[in-house]
């Protein structure tokens, strides 16, 4: 087969993450289409887009079945179409993808163009599998979007990168819809008490990774005006029951369905603020951008976080919040105490926190750039080299 001429900007993007439930995958094609590109997605929920539906783009969108052998066999056929099909550009989303790019894609790709878009870190120490499978795939790829520039400048290092990288940060756009406040919605979440509740909110559910065993222990420190908003009730339901009733708290923590990121704002905005916190054990935690932070910035809200290196330099860099030990509960409590007197004395505000995403974080201030690197792989602008791609691959702030 002869190589194909690559001039009809025809892309096709894979990825194993659920286009229904957030938007963070497809992010990238809104920019694309209006630069001219043809997409195909194909993906679990790509029928039903989340992002489509807040931000129309044109494409064809095709379903993978959610988990299992079926949506292995689906993956590796829908990869084999990539390699041999009329494409331009094959665009894989999803660190777990890379081992399965890698074996569907080995050998030629017939003049097509490979972009790995990577929003995960599995640490090599932790992840040797993923690892191994990942350097060989990256070996092929001639344009690398992470997601945050320390786990970016890691990849370059370990693996040996020689493609252009950008940096592809997991943030919402700006014009992400964010509703007005609601009483009532507010009264469900602090469980009817007055309005004198300081409510924290966590996107998801219990988990040790992010640190809910120690934010339970902090919340029993602090006075009972401080609530606890949480979701996917369901997960592990009755250790979380029983630990809650141990810990006396069970009537200050409302749980409330696995929900959309869409969803999940119609809560967000009568909170008071956002709760990011992570274990130190991996690379992937300590170096990581969130995207429950913009989740919280676009609906005014101050966090509560990790002070791992990345993180911790967001927040401080661009005045979020407050950062802490979050193994210690004593600290965290201490530390959440002082973000509510923050907010009360209006030393942080919602306005100016929404103002900050818009200006500075909104993924908005990052799309030019990264689809003038699609329009250069066509035109040959851009290429493997035998030196290390230029440091800190992001835009000026």
């Amino acid at each position: 087969m002869s190589a194909k001429q690559p001039l009809m900007k025809k892309l096709i993007f894979i990825s194993r993450g659920d286009s229904s439930e957030v938007p963070h995958g497809e992010i990238l094609l809104p920019g694309l289409t209006r630069a001219g590109w043809d997409i195909e997605v194909v993906a679990p929920g790509a029928t039903k887009s989340l992002l489509h539906s807040i931000q129309p783009y044109s494409h064809q969108a095709r379903e993978l079945p959610q988990g299992g052998i079926r949506q292995e066999l689906g993956m590796f056929r829908e990869l084999l179409k990539a390699r041999f099909g009329d494409y331009d550009v094959i665009y894989i989303h999803s660190q777990s993808l890379s081992a399965r790019a890698y074996l569907a894609l080995l050998g030629p790709l017939f003049g097509k163009k490979l972009v790995y878009h990577n929003p995960d870190y599995y640490d090599p120490f932790n992840h040797p599998f993923y690892s191994w499978f990942e350097r060989r795939f990256c070996r092929k790829i001639d344009l690398y979007l992470p997601n945050e520039y320390h786990r970016a400048y890691v990849a370059r290092a370990m693996y040996g990168l020689r493609c252009p990288i950008m940096i592809a940060p997991t943030v919402l756009p700006a014009c992400w819809p964010f509703p007005p406040r609601d009483t009532a919605v507010r009264q469900e979440m602090c469980g009817g008490k007055d309005d004198n509740s300081f409510i924290l909110i966590l996107h998801g559910g219990y988990g040790e990774i992010r640190m809910v065993p120690e934010l339970f222990e902090a919340l029993r420190l602090l006075p009972k005006r401080f609530q606890l908003v949480m979701f996917d009730r369901e997960h592990r339901k009755s250790e979380v029951d029983r630990k809650l009733d141990e810990l006396g708290i069970a009537d200050r923590v409302v749980r409330f369905p696995r929900m959309n990121v869409l969803q999940l704002a119609r809560y967000t905005v009568n909170a008071d603020a956002g709760v990011l916190l992570y274990q130190n054990n991996d690379l992937g935690n300590f170096f990581c951008w969130p995207g429950r932070l913009t989740e919280y910035l676009g609906a005014g809200l101050p966090v509560i976080a990790t002070n791992h290196t990345a993180l911790e330099n967001l927040v401080w860099r661009y005045k979020l919040g407050v950062t802490v030990d979050s193994t210690k509960p004593a600290k965290l409590a201490e530390e959440i105490a002082n973000l509510a007197e923050m907010v009360r004395s209006q030393e942080l505000r919602g306005e100016a926190l929404r103002q900050t995403f818009l200006d500075k974080l909104a993924f908005d201030h990052w799309e030019p750039g990264i689809v003038q690197h699609f329009e250069n792989l066509l035109s040959s602008n851009i290429e493997r080299t035998n030196s290390p791609p230029k440091f800190p691959w992001m835009p000026e702030r």
